[in-house]
């Protein structure tokens, strides 16, 4: 690589020899289902991934043992599998479907124990990927048994950057051309510098689908059938009520994956299933859990393990920048109206963070919780008085929210802001709707007024910002018609700026631009997420924090493994 480029030294400074070697991380994901329900959403290193362990031996620890069957509990229905279009199933795509590498966001490496060996960067717009030989397909379906070649990436990132329901389309909307010198050769050149294209590629939806797949089912769609190189097979879909996986034979880390199956049942009211995980139906829990919910696993250490971590969910208010909302004036009083300790106390049991326009665990790109905790102030009587300025002494208003009958956590932030923002004279009507075409229908059409959202738990602060460019995270216009040129140039700046030092200092300027313009967004606070599972159960060197969430294994320093789901195990195989 030439010493020049600043992909030289970026990669140099981020990753050692080991790691390049194969050394592990997990993908991390941004699954609409994490999203919603705001679990397992891991934080920036709050969590140790190794759960309170009783005496058992910690993860990644021990000797795996091979068969048996992990059966996990889920709140939401899978709506769908197909990794490039569905948001809802994305922790199960994981599992199926095979990624260039892999992404530790703790140590913000990226991990080639995937389909990609290595990477060459000649200048800071070329990517040259070199992918192994041996990643097979499933024994079944149009590509049985055939290697995934360099054609099947570019069928795959074509498809993924013009997704309808892709969440970002800022980075494949900067890929000038694609390029197949050989079979083993994956190139791509961008016209533009981007930043967060290496954390992006690690993303669950770009997931590399064999193009003979894609080229079959082009018509009738991957919704619902699903035909990849991952360490686990469909077996059976029913998305809203149970999924089975079953071992693929051939996968190129053979004899992984350890497990003969792993199960999915959906289970969408939230106390039935915690239940069901208590009486060891389910050997991962599935439900939402705060600090009082858990404890009673964490009091019971010689039968379950916990986890817990910062959480990167974030609930949004959404504002349509038409009507009141047009007027600064009526912005800075939904915001002086809400009371943001009492989210903390009553939804998230007294732990969290103030989120600004990146949510507080990312530390290293947040605002400082002293300077949100002095602008988020709570003020009903000035408020009210803005309110009287603007000619809005009282504002009428639905609010759409997407209804998840397992997530109760979502409603309840809902009815608290209903409550909080009565005492001003703003009223919302609350609206439920059902999640699909809550996606569909509402948020990505911009069909509302005003809409709450947990936005997904991005761990890279392009994309929270990018909610707040003109263009949004399409990259062909936000749904909340909000514009600041300024800002555009700050959020831009950011994304091709690779010096980390200047990178943060942009970053930061463009929050402290957000802030005083009260929306077009208006963040909450964020909690703690804790994950509990049976003892029994052994997620080996990728850690436990996250599992089937946002962010799919905490790393065991020092330990080797391979892509998410291949070393979970059971001691009773």
């Amino acid at each position: 690589m030439a010493e020049s480029t600043y992909w030289s030294r970026y990669w140099r400074r981020r990753i050692s020899r080991r790691t390049l070697l194969g050394a592990g991380a997990v993908t991390a994901l941004g699954a609409a289902s994490a999203a919603v329900l705001g679990c397992n959403g891991g934080g920036n290193g709050g969590g140790n991934g190794n759960g309170n362990g009783g005496n058992r031996t910690p993860a990644g620890k021990g000797t795996p043992v091979a068969g048996g069957n992990i059966t996990t509990g889920r709140l939401i229905a899978a709506l769908g599998i197909d990794p490039h279009i569905d948001l809802t199933g994305l922790d199960i795509d994981a599992m199926m479907y095979t990624y260039l590498y892999s992404w530790d966001r703790f140590t913000e490496e990226a991990v080639f124990n995937n389909l990609a060996t290595g990477l060459e960067q000649p200048d800071d717009l070329t990517f040259i990927f070199t992918l192994r030989p041996d990643v097979m397909g499933w024994p079944k379906g149009p590509a049985a048994g055939e290697p995934l070649t360099s054609a099947d990436c570019v069928a795959s990132f074509k498809r993924r950057g013009t997704a309808i329901t892709a969440p970002d389309k800022r980075f494949p909307q900067r890929i000038e051309r694609y390029e197949t010198p050989d079979s083993s050769t994956f190139k791509f050149v961008m016209s533009r510098r981007f930043v967060p294209a290496i954390r992006e590629m690690a993303n669950a939806t770009w997931a590399i689908v064999p193009e003979k797949v894609l080229e079959k089912y082009k018509a009738l769609g991957l919704g619902h059938v699903a035909f990849g190189n991952g360490p686990f097979m469909m077996k059976e879909f029913r998305g809203h009520e149970r999924i089975v996986l079953e071992r693929h034979p051939n996968y190129f880390l053979n004899p992984k994956p350890w497990l003969d199956t792993f199960s999915i049942i959906v289970i969408t009211e939230s106390s039935s299933l915690l239940a069901a995980f208590r009486s060891g139906q389910h050997d991962v829990n599935g439900a939402v859990l705060t600090k009082n919910t858990a404890q009673e696993f964490i009091d019971e250490p010689d039968k379950f393990s916990v986890s817990v971590s910062p959480s990167l969910f974030y609930p949004v208010l959404h504002l349509k920048m038409r009507g009141p909302w047009r007027d600064i004036r009526v912005r800075e009083a939904l915001n002086l109206a809400i009371k943001r300790p009492e989210i903390i106390e009553t939804i998230q049991d007294g732990e969290g963070g103030y989120n600004g326009p990146i949510q507080w665990p990312q530390l290293k790109w947040a605002l400082p919780q002293s300077e949100l905790r002095e602008f988020y102030r709570y003020d009903p009587e000035r408020a009210k008085d803005l309110l009287k300025e603007a000619g809005f002494p009282e504002i009428n208003v639905k609010v759409k929210y997407p209804e998840v009958p397992g997530a109760p956590i979502v409603a309840d932030i809902a009815v608290l802001l209903k409550s909080q923002l009565a005492e001003v004279g703003i009223n919302m009507e609350l609206d439920a709707v059902e999640l699909g075409a809550f996606i569909a229908n509402t948020i990505l059409p911009g069909n509302f007024d005003v809409a709450f959202f947990p936005n997904l738990p991005y761990d890279e602060p392009d994309r929270p910002l990018s909610f707040y460019h003109s263009k949004g995270v399409t990259g062909s216009g936000n749904w909340t018609n909000y514009t600041n040129p300024e800002l555009d140039k700050l959020i831009d700046a950011q994304s091709e700026e690779f010096d980390e030092a200047k990178r943060q200092e942009i970053v930061y300027a463009a929050q402290r631009m957000i802030l005083p313009e009260h929306g077009p967004q208006i963040t909450m606070t964020g909690g703690m997420n804790y994950f509990a599972y049976w003892n029994h159960v052994n997620f080996g060197a990728q850690g436990a924090t996250g599992f089937g969430g946002t962010n799919l294994g905490t790393p065991v320093p020092g330990e080797e493994y391979g892509p998410f789901g291949s070393e979970i195990w059971t001691e009773k195989a």
